[in-house]
């Protein structure tokens, strides 16, 4: 990778509270008294999910309530720049589109960020980045922030009541933290004392979530909150972004995430959350990687966890050529992390993983 010797070191939130109650905790932080104006965005689901719990700055007459749909796109963040451009605190309340929305929102205007949220399915409540899409959720990119969340208020009995479908997603997201931070970081002759601690971070949120991940879907099944729960809810929204922010270049994107990124240009994966396409992303990265043993032993694990395992499990049909070729195209562009991996990665040898994991048995 040539890129220099040095990394910025950005391990995330300023604060991190995950307990029943933890939403009390923006009294603490920011006395309603010394607020003049609030700007609180959030999906309608979400703030619904949420309401229970909210604090009553919530329903102040000083706060501006804002219900997003959509994606962190350039129209949705300009929007809400305008109708927050007097807001001394930026609140949002979902899952990663909104927060990143949010986020960049609160970047633009210089003000501090609290996030809330109400679904495990990625870590976007803890990094300091957006991911960027189009109107129409064609991924774009990311952004990195030079501020990181002023607090994560994680309420777990929100999450908890979330449809299983969204700690599936979390748990695929999370588990690329190790695969893609091992293929960045092996590629390098030295590592950051900071890196290697990233590295160690994402090994263990991969064997939390493979060993708790069921047990945490039981959780949501039956509506009880427990210890295997909560320790896939920290590995997720926490550890998720601490590796990130420990390893800089050297423990964030890699194959999974840019397969990920070509999936979003067919529309019929539109409605699989950000995590599962990633997740099926890892098995390719393990097939380009040719670590087959790896490869079975993840795919048991996805396959236990009810996590999309293969094209048709994302409604694609590999026997669609036209379709792939795009998918794969829009995978294989300059500047995409899956050219990270050693060696030339070409159309050939991408179609050739993605027949690899079609064909496991």
């Amino acid at each position: 990778m040539s890129t220099p010797d040095w990394i910025r070191v950005q391990p995330g939130a300023a604060n991190y509270y995950a307990y029943a109650g933890a939403l009390d905790q923006i009294e603490q932080f920011h006395p309603s008294g010394a607020l003049k104006r609030v700007l609180w965005i959030g999906g309608k689901r979400a703030q619904a999910a949420a309401a229970p719990y909210l604090p009553p700055l919530f329903h102040d007459s000083r706060s501006i309530r804002e219900t997003f749909s959509g994606h962190c796109s350039e129209n949705a963040v300009s929007r809400y720049v305008q109708l927050g451009h007097d807001a001394d605190l930026i609140i949002g309340i979902g899952g990663g589109s909104v927060l990143d929305t949010a986020k960049a929102v609160a970047h633009r205007l210089g003000k501090p960020f609290v996030a809330i949220p109400t679904i495990a399915a990625t870590c976007a409540a803890w990094t300091p980045l957006s991911v960027w899409y189009d109107d129409h959720g064609k991924a774009l990119g990311y952004e990195l922030f030079p501020q990181a969340s002023r607090l994560v208020l994680v309420e777990p009995r929100i999450l908890l009541a979330a449809p299983p479908d969204y700690l599936r997603a979390g748990i695929g997201d999370t588990l690329a933290k190790w695969y893609e931070a091992r293929v960045l970081c092996e590629a390098e002759t030295s590592l950051p004392l900071t890196a290697q601690i990233g590295l160690s971070v994402a090994r263990q949120i991969r064997d939390i979530l493979i060993e708790d991940g069921p047990a945490a879907l039981a959780a949501v099944a039956s509506g009880k909150l427990s210890d295997s729960f909560l320790r896939a809810v920290d590995a997720i929204i926490a550890g998720g972004g601490l590796v990130g922010g420990l390893g800089e270049r050297h423990t964030r994107l890699a194959a999974a995430h840019s397969i990920h990124n070509g999936l979003t240009v067919l529309p019929e994966t539109a409605g699989f959350l950000h995590g599962a396409k990633v997740a099926y992303g890892i098995l390719v990265q393990l097939a380009l990687e040719e670590r087959r043993d790896e490869l079975g032993h993840l795919d048991a694990a996805l396959k236990a966890l009810g996590i999309p395992r293969r094209l048709a499990d994302l409604d694609v049909d590999i026997g669609q050529t036209e379709r792939i070729n795009a998918f794969i195209a829009h995978t294989l562009r300059s500047g995409e992390s899956i050219h990270f991996l050693p060696g030339k990665i070409d159309s050939a040898r991408l179609r050739q993983a993605l027949t690899t994991v079609e064909t496991l048995s």
